[in-house]
């Protein structure tokens, strides 16, 4: 499930435990992180066609990746683990830039609430967040630092509302973490082969409860973009460590 890649990322930190940051901006990998943004692909697939089934194996691409067209207008996090096997590819999400010219897809799913407008080109939508561990802690963890990205991301470049779309058993989780408000009843969405909800997250009240969760996660990122911010210490054994 967790896809284990050759990389150097850990080279300057060999007993950091986590690394987390952007990935890519509109489909491009930050230098020296090629590896590691074909992995995340491969962990989508993984997720959202073998394990939950919501995306159709024919939506893939030719070299088995679950990559669409909002990738090339995305900005790209992931949450990268130190582990003994190797460095994994653990959490992972992006944020759909609205733009001028292309709706969200939220818009697309649910025109009935966005009859209205009142979106901008800085308008964003979140999308595939995934957050995979054998320990259920450390997975908890690892989506706690994905919304602190985002959060940070959405801070430091002024971008507006924030979209999702979700399936409704989702909701309750996700209201533990974020403060997100329904827009819109649920309804059977094609192209996720499920029943989804879309909501609109409420950026200053989430900020407040991810600073708290996580001892102000959220300032530390906004200072280290683009650059990766090293989290917790390696169990002892860590491929890093073995190679340092």
């Amino acid at each position: 499930m967790i896809p284990v890649i050759e990389s150097n990322l850990f080279s300057d930190d060999p007993a950091a435990r986590l690394a987390c940051g952007v990935l890519a901006v509109d489909g491009v990998p930050l230098p020296g992180l090629e590896a590691e943004y074909t992995a995340h692909f491969h962990l989508r697939k993984k997720v959202y066609v073998d394990q939950t089934g919501q995306l159709s194996a024919n939506d893939l691409q030719e070299d088995g990746t679950d990559r669409d067209a909002d990738d090339a207008r995305s900005v790209t996090f992931a949450v990268i683990e130190n582990h003994r096997t190797g460095v994994r590819v653990v959490g992972v999400s992006r944020l759909i830039l609205r733009g001028d010219e292309s709706p969200l897809p939220v818009e697309d799913f649910c025109p009935d609430v966005f009859a209205s407008g009142g979106l901008t080109a800085r308008s964003v939508e979140v999308s595939r967040v995934i957050a995979r561990h054998e320990s259920a802690a450390l997975q908890e963890i690892v989506q706690w630092h994905l919304f602190a990205l985002m959060l940070a991301y959405i801070a430091n470049h002024e971008l507006e509302r924030t979209f999702a779309i979700i399936e409704p058993w989702f909701e309750r989780h996700l209201k533990g973490a974020i403060a997100i408000d329904r827009i819109g009843e649920a309804r059977y969405v094609e192209h996720y082969l499920d029943y989804n909800l879309p909501i609109e997250i409420d950026i200053p009240a989430s900020a407040g409860r991810v600073n708290a969760r996580n001892g102000g996660f959220i300032d530390r990122y906004r200072t280290a973009e683009p650059g990766m911010t090293y989290v917790g210490r390696a169990s002892r054994g860590s491929c890093s460590e073995r190679a340092a």
